[in-house]
């Protein structure tokens, strides 16, 4: 790979929160080197008067769904898996057209994000990194069982999740590894979303077990019933979330758990009626003022939340989703910078991937060019301002 020199650069430090202004920026073998003087002969961007800014990092995507579908779920058992797959590809391409490089996907039918995140490794395909959490563990009667498995004793939790891992090892992905698993019911479904599917004592099989096989677990919980159960046997990621209570937020806050709260798919399904089912939009409704509530609590109790979308979900509009969530998280009262922070460096130390989403020696370069400032604009210079993506030094 030829030696990439980016000058003039205004490069973002998300971590300071600060602009580095009229800086010399070396990408080498897809990472971030020390610049000295630029030779004559380099392939040289001159970035006056632009920002350079890491790629996004959405915690929580569905790239086997089609969010322009007001029911995906339906459509992934009618399409089946090779249109699904197929689909993924075409979603994980547009993801990382728009600056969101990296991402966890965390459900697809069969399994299929794994193959799909192998794909694109080997650079057969075009695409966002994945973390691919394969499908999601569920009792009988859980949600979207489409993308995921029935498992109903601790005997097939444990056979499932070793299998997981043994799917990590044959698709040659490296860490971190996750599962998810859905510990309640949710409101795009008909099921309730009240009771926790599993028992405290198979939560605690999940998390140990993950844990043992050096995994981590996001767990879909809605109820405070899922959620205090989840958070009390140690899993890591509370993904949506609605009833989180004072208590249960400062639980997490001391063990280093975290909220990936998906606040934009709840406030646009209970914006959707007419569109997908009124039980639907009744039960969004309800998350929706419950998140709100809970988001603002968490910020001042310094709870950790990172950025994830919930993309794909039903009519929330084509991938990627992380934008839209990134404007919920500044709407709901969270600094621009703030969430710029959580939706790249923080996110990634929070997943656990290694020297990624910061504009560091040694990090790799997947970064974006902006004609606005991103700190002070917020997601809007994502949107409105970007001019090129860029992946392991590579444009896309």
């Amino acid at each position: 790979m030829a030696e990439l020199y980016l000058k003039n650069a205004n490069v973002v430090d998300v971590r300071s929160k600060t602009i580095r202004e009229g800086q010399c920026l070396l990408v080498k073998d897809g990472k971030y080197a020390e610049c000295a003087e630029i030779p004559a002969d380099a392939q040289v961007i001159d970035c006056n008067g632009k920002y350079v800014s890491p790629g996004l990092i959405d915690a929580h995507v569905h790239l086997v769904w089609d969010g322009r579908s007001p029911d995906p779920m339906t459509d992934t058992v009618v399409d089946g898996d090779f249109v699904s797959f197929a689909r993924g590809v075409e979603n994980a391409l547009l993801t990382l057209k728009a600056g969101v490089t990296y991402t966890r996907d965390v459900g697809s039918c069969h399994d299929t994000a794994f193959p799909l995140a192998e794909s694109i490794n080997r650079g057969i395909v075009p695409g966002c990194r994945i973390i691919p959490c394969g499908g999601a563990i569920q009792g009988s009667y859980g949600h979207c069982p489409m993308i995921g498995t029935i498992c109903d004793t601790e005997a097939e939790l444990i056979a499932k999740i070793k299998q997981l891992k043994a799917m990590y090892v044959k698709h040659k992905i490296a860490g971190p590894h996750w599962i998810k698993i859905m510990a309640s019911g949710g409101a795009a479904g008909l099921e309730d979303v009240g009771p926790c599917m599993y028992s405290p004592k198979e939560l605690e099989t999940i998390a140990y077990e993950a844990h043992r096989l050096n995994m981590k677990v996001a767990a879909h919980a809605l109820s405070f019933d899922a959620i205090s159960k989840c958070v009390e046997a140690g899993i890591d990621t509370i993904e949506h979330g609605a009833e989180m209570t004072p208590e249960i937020l400062q639980h997490m806050k001391d063990h280093g758990q975290t909220w990936v709260p998906t606040l934009g798919v709840y406030k646009m399904l209970a914006e959707s009626r007419g569109v997908v089912a009124d039980i639907i939009v009744d039960k969004s409704e309800i998350v929706t003022i419950k998140q709100k509530a809970s988001f603002a609590q968490a910020m001042e109790m310094g709870t950790n939340i990172i950025m994830g979308s919930d993309a794909g979900s039903a009519n929330f509009g084509p991938h990627p989703s992380g934008l839209i969530e990134m404007l919920a998280m500044e709407d709901y009262g969270m600094p621009k910078d703030e969430v710029l922070w959580r939706a790249t460096v923080h996110s990634a130390e929070t997943l656990g991937i290694k020297n990624y989403g910061a504009i560091e020696p040694g990090f790799t370069a997947d970064f974006v060019i902006l004609n606005m400032n991103p700190l002070t604009e917020g997601v809007a210079a994502y949107m409105n301002g970007l001019e090129q993506v860029f992946k392991g030094g590579e444009p896309v």
